[in-house]
């Protein structure tokens, strides 16, 4: 994956900074009196969910090239969250990172791979589906305006998203290292 290194540090770091930018752009497009905590929170979780394709890519780097796999994945349905398509670029790094996992995997490694990136898209998914879920409507009132919303992210639910986020991130990690077989002795005759 040498060859392949700097794009996949560039796509990587790419991937976080749309995770951050959305995230802020979750927070600010709040009206006023809703930006508060909870909402920074959960706008982090949203940011999260984003993001952790791209350090997917980045951990891909230590010698687990698997990690593309799930991350290129996970892009995938990133880019259709928005009804403005505004996050329809997702699917350059997406298709970036399945052109260096085609090239960099080892042969041989195809069904581990495969079940690596299921369980994390599976986390993953999860992890952004919590975020909205639960119907909690909320109303603002100021000295000369009322503000309502039918749904917020609620701390129970960015925390959970942050732990399936980092769990599936844990997982890929762990899942895709390679492991060394002990050699069969056999015993002396």
């Amino acid at each position: 994956m040498g060859e392949h290194r700097r794009l996949i540090q560039f796509t990587g770091a790419l991937v976080i900074a749309a995770g951050a930018v959305f995230a802020l752009i979750r927070f600010f497009g709040e009206v006023p009196p809703g930006q508060n905590l909870e909402a920074a929170v959960g706008a982090v979780a949203f940011g999260a969910v984003i993001a952790a394709p791209g350090v997917l890519a980045l951990l891909a780097l230590h010698d687990r090239p698997a990690l593309l796999l799930p991350g290129a994945l996970v892009l995938i349905p990133l880019s259709f969250i928005s009804f403005a398509l505004v996050t329809l670029p997702l699917l350059i790094p997406a298709f970036l990172m399945f052109r260096t996992y085609a090239r960099a995997a080892p042969k041989g490694s195809s069904g581990r791979a495969a079940v690596t990136a299921a369980a994390v898209l599976a986390l993953f998914v999860a992890a952004f589906i919590v975020l909205f879920t639960g119907r909690d409507a909320r109303e603002y009132v100021t000295d000369t305006s009322v503000y309502g919303t039918s749904d917020i992210v609620t701390y129970a639910e960015a925390a959970q998203s942050l732990a399936l986020t980092m769990t599936g991130i844990a997982l890929g990690w762990w899942a895709a290292a390679e492991r060394i077989r002990p050699a069969r002795v056999s015993p002396p005759s």
